[in-house]
Parts: C-alpha cells; sequence; structure tokens
C-alpha cells in the first residue's frame, strides 16, 4: 500500500498502547485518523472532546424495534481509541471509523444464530506462539510486559513498526497451523482496506490506521479492491441507531464474558494515569498503588500503616531488579503487598481485590451527548432524587412517609416495569412496616438495551411505564395476573394507568369462577392498600374491588373445596392462606366473620379436599375457635380416612408450626397412633408425604416431638419408663426410621 499509511496495532484497552499511541500521533501528525469502529459511532465521537462523557462509556448500536439485537463498543480512559479520538479533535483532524458497519455485524449475527451456527471455532492467539517463543507463560502475560506495563518509554513508531512485524509473522504461522482467519475476520478486513483506500484518495497527508494488533497483517495483504468488494458484497443490513450508554469497570473485565476485556480494569487505571505524568517514577509509581491498597485494607477494617505501604513499595522494585524489569508490573505489586501489608495472609487482599484490582467505576452520559430520551429522563430522575448507579451491589432503606424516599420508590417500581431492575425489592423485610421499603441496588450497563427497547412505550419513564401497564392490562386474562399489574400500576405512581387497569379486572373478575384466581387477587390489591396515605391510591375504588372479590370467595369456597385433584388442592391452599393474610388488612369485620364461617364449613364437609381441611382445622384451631375436644374429635375424623388422603391433611394441617402437636398430647398421640398402624405398603406410599410435612420443623421442633411420642406412650401405660425395646419391641424397630423422617441421627 501506500508508503503515507501507517498501520498501527494496538490492544483495545492498553494504557501501554494508549501512550505509544498518542506518541506516535504527535509524531507523525497525521492528515486523518482511522479507527478501528463501526462507521455509524462518527456521528457519537464528537462528544468524546467535551466534559459530557466521562468514561468508561459504551457506544450502543441496536435495531429499532429489536433493542435485544444490540452492540457496545466500550471505551475506558486509557483506551487508546479514546484517546486517539480525543487527539482528533484537539487537533482538528478529520476521524472515521473503518470496521464492518454496525448494521451488517448486527445481520450476520443474527443470520449464524438462525442457522445455529453461533459460535466459530475459536481463531488460535498469535501472541502465544510469541510467548512460547520467548518462554513466557502465555501471551497475555508477554504482551503487558513488552507494551502495557514498559511506561511507555522509546520511539513510538519504531515500537509499532515491531509490534507490527512481530503480529504479521506471528499470524501467519497461526494460520498455516490452524486456518486462524474467521469469515468475520475477512469480512472486517475487507472492509478496513476498502476504508483506507478510500482516505489515501482524501487526503495528502499521512493517514493512520489504528486497529487491533491482530489485524495488522491481514491489512497488509495485497489484496485488489475488487476481490474486497466481492467479499461484501451481498451482506445482509438492517437499519441501525447509535447512541452513548454508561459502562462499568467490571464489564470491562474479561472475567465479565467480554472478549476484549482485561484482567485489572483497575490496574490499568493506575498505569494510565502515571503515564500521563511525564515525570513519571518507578518509586512514585508503586508507593501510589500500594497506598490506595492499604487504604482500602483499612477501610475494611485491616491494619495497614502508611510505613507498611512504602515497605510494600520497596519490595515491589526489589522483585523488579531481581526479575530485570524496568517497571513493576501486577504481580509484583501484588506479592509487595502480600508481603508488607497483609504480612503472607492472602485473605485480606481476596477482601479488596474486587475495588482494587477491577475497581467501581461507572460511567456518565450527560449534557449535549447523544443518548435515548429514557436515558437522558432517567439521568435527570438519578439526579433530582440523589440516587448514583454503582457497579458494586447495595442496600437503602426508604421510608414512603417522605418526599425522597417516595419518589426513589417511584423511580425503581417504574424502572421495574421497563425491564431494569436497577433494584431488587426485598419483599421478606417490606413486610416489617408500612411505610417502609428496602431495595438492593446493582447497576448492569446492559439496562441501556432495556431503555432503548423500551422507547417504543413513551419518551419518559413515566409516560413508557403507563403505556406498559396499559398494554399489559389489554392483553390480560387472568384475574390473578390482572390484579398484579394493578399492583405494580399503583406502587410506580401511574394513577391513570391504575385508573384503567382496575376497570380492566372489575371487568374480569365479573366472570372469574376459578376461586383460587379470586383469591391470589386479593393478596396484592392488600399489598398495595397497606400503604395507607404513603401513596396517591383510588383507595376507595381498591377497597370496593377487594371487597367484592372477598365476597364471592367467601359464597363459594366451601363447594369449590370439594373433591380437588393433589396438585390443584395444594395451589387453593397456598391461595387460601394469602388471602386469609390480606383480610387482615382490610377493616371489614363482615369479610372476616365470613371467612370463618366458611372454615368451619370447610372442616364440617366430609367432600371437602383433604388438604383443604387440613388447612381450615388449623386456623381455626390458631384462631381459637376451635374447642380441643371438637378438634380433636375432627382431627380423629379426617385421619381415619385412606393413608394417601390423611396424610394430605395431616401435611397442611402442621404446614403451620410444629407447637399445635407439642402443645396438644391428644393430637400427638393420634399423629403417632396413625404412622404406627399404617401397613408396609401404605407405610412406604406415606413417606414422601411424612418427609414433607415434617421438614418444615427445626431440629428442636422435631427433637421435642419425638420426647413427646416416647412420653405419651410411657404415661398411656402408668408404668415406669423402662427401656423402649423392652415396652414395646414394635415401636423399637420403627424408632431408627422414625428418627430419620424427623431428620434426627439415630441413637447408639
Amino acid at each position: 500500500m501506500d508508503s503515507r499509511l501507517r498501520i498501527l496495532g494496538i490492544r483495545h484497552h492498553g494504557p501501554g498502547s494508549a501512550a505509544l499511541l498518542v506518541s506516535a500521533l504527535d509524531e507523525l501528525d497525521p492528515a486523518v485518523v482511522l479507527i478501528e469502529g463501526a462507521p455509524e459511532g462518527e456521528a457519537l465521537a464528537p462528544h468524546v472532546g467535551g466534559d459530557a462523557l466521562k468514561p468508561p462509556v459504551a457506544m450502543l448500536f441496536y435495531a429499532p424495534g429489536e433493542e435485544k439485537r444490540a452492540i457496545f463498543a466500550p471505551f475506558a480512559e486509557f483506551s487508546p481509541e479514546w484517546q486517539a479520538m480525543r487527539w482528533a479533535l484537539a487537533h482538528g483532524r478529520p476521524l472515521r471509523f473503518i470496521d464492518w458497519p454496525a448494521s451488517v455485524s448486527l445481520a450476520v449475527t443474527q443470520e449464524e444464530k438462525n442457522a445455529d451456527e453461533n459460535a466459530e471455532t475459536p481463531r488460535a492467539d498469535p501472541l502465544d506462539l510469541l510467548a512460547q517463543a520467548a518462554g513466557v507463560a502465555n501471551g497475555e502475560a508477554l504482551w503487558n510486559a513488552l507494551v502495557e506495563e514498559s511506561g511507555g518509554a522509546g520511539d513510538p513508531v519504531a515500537a509499532f513498526a515491531a509490534i507490527g512485524e512481530a503480529m504479521t509473522e506471528a499470524r501467519r504461522h497461526a494460520e498455516e497451523s490452524e486456518a486462524a482467519t474467521s469469515r468475520r475476520d475477512a469480512i472486517r478486513e475487507a472492509f478496513m482496506r476498502l476504508a483506507i483506500r478510500k482516505a489515501l484518495q482524501d487526503f495528502d497527508g499521512v493517514v493512520v490506521a489504528i486497529v487491533g494488533a491482530f489485524h495488522v497483517g491481514g491489512l497488509r495483504e495485497k489484496v485488489s479492491p475488487a476481490t474486497d468488494k466481492a467479499a461484501i458484497k451481498g451482506l445482509a443490513k438492517v437499519k441501525v441507531e447509535a447512541t452513548w450508554a454508561p459502562w462499568t469497570d467490571s464489564r470491562l473485565a474479561f472475567a465479565s464474558g467480554y472478549g476484549a476485556g482485561v484482567v485489572s480494569p483497575g490496574w490499568f487505571r493506575h498505569l494510565w494515569r502515571a503515564y500521563r505524568d511525564e515525570t513519571f517514577e518507578p518509586m512514585c509509581f508503586a508507593a501510589g498503588w500500594q497506598a490506595r491498597t492499604a487504604a482500602l485494607l483499612r477501610a475494611e477494617g485491616f491494619a495497614a500503616s502508611p510505613a507498611s505501604a512504602i515497605e510494600a513499595a520497596r519490595l515491589t522494585l526489589s522483585l523488579c531488579g531481581l526479575r530485570d524489569l524496568a517497571t513493576p508490573g501486577l504481580d509484583e505489586m501484588h506479592e509487595g503487598a502480600l508481603a508488607a501489608l497483609c504480612h503472607g495472609d492472602p485473605l485480606p487482599l481476596r477482601v479488596v481485590e474486587r475495588r482494587l484490582y477491577i475497581g467501581e467505576t461507572i460511567g456518565e452520559v450527560s449534557g449535549d451527548a447523544q443518548q435515548n430520551p429514557l436515558a437522558r429522563d432517567l439521568a435527570l430522575w438519578q439526579k433530582r432524587v440523589r440516587l448514583e448507579p454503582k457497579d458494586i451491589e447495595s442496600e437503602i432503606r426508604l421510608d414512603l412517609r417522605t418526599e425522597a424516599g417516595l419518589a426513589k420508590s417511584t423511580l425503581l417500581h417504574r424502572l421495574l416495569l421497563l425491564g431494569v431492575s436497577w433494584g431488587t425489592l426485598v419483599e421478606a423485610d417490606a413486610g416489617r412496616g408500612t411505610f417502609r421499603e428496602i431495595w438492593r441496588l446493582s447497576w448492569r450497563p446492559e439496562f441501556s438495551v432495556a431503555l432503548a427497547e423500551a422507547l417504543i412505550h413513551g419518551v419518559t419513564i413515566e409516560e413508557a411505564a403507563g403505556a406498559i401497564i396499559r398494554d399489559r392490562a389489554a392483553r390480560c386474562a387472568r384475574v390473578m395476573e390482572l390484579a398484579e399489574i394493578v399492583h405494580a400500576s399503583l406502587v410506580a405512581d401511574l394513577p391513570d394507568a391504575a385508573a384503567e387497569a382496575i376497570s380492566a379486572l372489575q371487568a374480569l373478575a365479573v366472570d372469574a369462577s376459578d376461586l383460587t384466581e379470586l383469591m391470589l387477587a386479593v393478596a396484592p390489591l392488600a399489598g398495595v392498600l397497606r400503604y395507607g396515605v404513603a401513596r396517591r391510591l383510588p383507595e376507595e375504588a381498591l377497597r370496593a374491588l377487594a371487597h367484592a372479590l372477598a365476597v364471592e370467595i367467601n359464597a363459594g369456597v366451601r363447594i369449590g373445596s370439594r373433591q380437588l385433584a393433589a396438585d390443584v388442592a395444594a395451589t387453593r391452599v397456598a391461595a387460601m392462606r394469602g388471602f386469609d393474610e390480606a383480610l387482615a388488612i382490610f377493616d371489614a369485620p363482615e369479610l372476616v366473620a365470613g371467612w370463618r364461617r366458611a372454615l368451619t364449613l370447610i372442616v364440617e364437609d366430609e367432600q371437602s379436599a383433604p388438604a383443604v381441611a387440613g388447612f381450615a382445622l388449623r386456623r381455626l384451631l390458631d384462631l381459637g375457635l376451635r374447642s380441643a375436644d371438637a378438634a380433636a374429635a375432627s382431627f380423629a375424623w379426617r385421619m381415619s380416612a385412606a393413608p394417601l388422603e390423611a396424610g394430605a391433611f395431616l401435611e397442611s394441617f402442621i404446614a403451620g408450626g410444629a407447637e399445635i402437636l407439642l402443645q396438644d398430647a391428644a393430637l400427638l398421640a393420634l399423629v403417632d397412633a396413625f404412622i404406627v398402624d399404617l401397613d408396609d405398603d401404605s407405610f412406604l406410599a406415606m413417606l414422601p408425604l411424612l418427609r414433607r410435612a415434617f421438614s418444615a420443623f427445626d431440629k428442636a421442633a422435631r427433637a421435642r416431638l419425638l420426647d413427646g411420642v416416647a412420653q405419651g406412650r410411657r404415661t398411656l401405660s402408668h408404668a415406669p419408663a423402662p427401656k423402649l425395646e423392652e415396652d414395646d419391641p414394635a415401636f423399637a424397630a420403627a424408632l431408627p426410621l422414625l428418627l430419620r423422617i424427623l431428620g434426627l441421627e439415630a441413637a447408639s
């Protein structure tokens, strides 16, 4: 190719590559800068020169209407391409992106998925061949030692020439042995060669092309323009839109699954900031890293003094001398910290390694930077409610009686509707108070894709969330699911959409005949009403709807609980338990009284499903609405049924806890007699039910139950307490199996 062309091979996120690149650009002073990147990103590049972007950030390319088909192109401050863009903008040079278009990349990826060719055979890494020749562990270690951790010193143009020659030769050997160039690489390099030729025609001065070092050899190949045009002819395309999105350190890490990731973004950031200092000095460099390590250790409660940090820096430099290194690497820093700061104990370093080696920086996209409207609206929300996205999991507790707490809750609930699960509501704690919510927060860059996908519903978070509620309500055909939609709309403070969902639920409930569905629908409505005045609620309409559903349930639950299949009965019992809890929230004594009458009728109805009857009897006992004698009679009657029916009744009855059997010796004796009287076949058939029934009890409760059985036998016999095997050989023989059922170890 033209002698004016300089192809500079870099690592996509390498601080040493970035430092060499900036120096090379200063020396070459090119007429145009070409970067390996999708051409659709050129419109986004001007924002790199201002303050609207704080890396790490990513260019997001997505297909409108099919936003799950998306590509991210991340940049850190130490990425060579990021620095190349900043150099070109600062020097007023044209900037072109020369990789294959995102419109083609997305289409080809979809074709491969449809053809079940999603994963090509991984290409051989030429760096590994170089590392093998140099006697280094792997290509990563070799590249870091020669480029990223070299201090950015020396002649940059000569360094890139050497990198190009070495990678070209290594790639040639790799291709000869394994045919390393994939179809994707061949297409991409055809696009890049054509773009380079175009730049050489358009500009008179030096043309610099900045690409991954692997591609240097491919771009230097003598391939005719006709061949390259033929390689890209007829490729499928999709319409693509491009925007900026925040990125995170953890997603730059190789451990996240990112193919171009680095082992330690935190370490590379430290390297880059050191390289920017024109007075780079190894001792200051090592001391800065060890001081940061010591600070993180102290924050976690470990003893790590400044003197120890200085000693760790000195030890790091001593290791460099022994290993003939000009600049400390991450291995030397780690060993120095382990010895001087942790006294050889690896645990303290493991505690801080994520913050130290990976980092916890999240990028920002603001101002006039091009981003989708929902992302802009989210940024405004985050600023208004003072809720900062963080790359690590954190927990917040919200008081919904305060304006700030309610605003944060509203935002998080609306984002859940948009598929942005930034926050997860900890339901177990949320019930501790009517005005409290506890959320676990963890931001992920992929949420930008969900925001782009939600654009079809609206351009603000409130508008999009409301449209999603209306759409779901219109398509929903199940009472329970529609009740959940009503709940979601109200906690997200979407009153207009909630009104439509409530109307749809009222219409659907009129024709509903499934009592389980109706019971499950009441619980989310009660969950909303428990917030009281903390939220803006159509309380009157909600209470009227819940009241109507409860009346329907009370009227039909006795007949509707007859002759249910085992799986249907289990679902019904779970729904009854939730409905019973929900009734406590309503200020409606007549509903509670009607429910309790229905439970009594279920217990007395011989056709009631055993599991349902077990729950009903237990609930009446817990409420003190059934005398001990009446309860014992009902229990004995149910336990005299066929073994599987009696087992289903028992499982449901004791699901509320072991106390009822521990406090009532008569009931415990009935259970004991039921199990002892089973024949072998019935006992084996009952084992799964028995295991499941007793599994909810803790070990202490199971031990007390077993003691209660033994004590009851002694009491009934009115005899001294002889050994079990003398008192009842049958019981003694069955004891080991009973102990196993109860989860206790057999006595020796």
